[in-house]
């Protein structure tokens, strides 16, 4: 693709305690359509901080975060979606970049996720440690990752 964007001035980032239209449009889109799943909504939503990137007011990007136990000190990123059509162009580490942010503000010193084996070299290029066995979430093999944030 070849979309620039000028990430002063073209996007907005969005904060929302649950999910929203568009949010739940990125989602289905990439990871039913797309990927295959049938699990993607759950009771996590609701208690999440979900990240909405807007670019030229256009729904882009998507991903929620959680607090992972009652320390407030390490929080998951879950749900990490980019429409095809905006891949490429850094709009991901853009929202890495965001969503470590958002856990900072909340307190938060470490960030866990699960990664798709495929994303794991994203992952890797955003300062993420792959941590235990590859193991499978419904049809697709996930590794754990975390990195110290504060």
């Amino acid at each position: 693709m070849d979309m620039k964007i000028d990430f002063d001035n073209d996007i907005l980032v969005e904060y929302y305690n649950d999910v929203t239209e568009d949010t739940r449009y990125i989602r289905e889109t990439v990871f039913v359509l797309e990927q295959g799943f049938s699990e993607e909504f759950d009771e996590i939503d609701k208690k999440s901080i979900h990240l909405l990137v807007k670019v030229n007011n256009k729904r882009a990007a998507t991903a929620r975060i959680f607090k992972s136990d009652n320390s407030n000190a390490k929080w998951t990123i879950g749900r990490f979606a980019v429409l095809k059509e905006y891949r490429g162009i850094g709009l991901g580490s853009f929202l890495v970049k965001k969503v470590e942010e958002k856990i900072k503000e909340q307190g938060g010193r470490t960030a866990e996720l699960s990664a798709q084996k495929q994303a794991e070299k994203f992952y890797l290029s955003s300062g993420y440690i792959p941590m235990g066995d590859i193991y499978y979430d419904q049809h697709a093999p996930h590794i754990h990752m975390e990195k110290i944030i504060d």
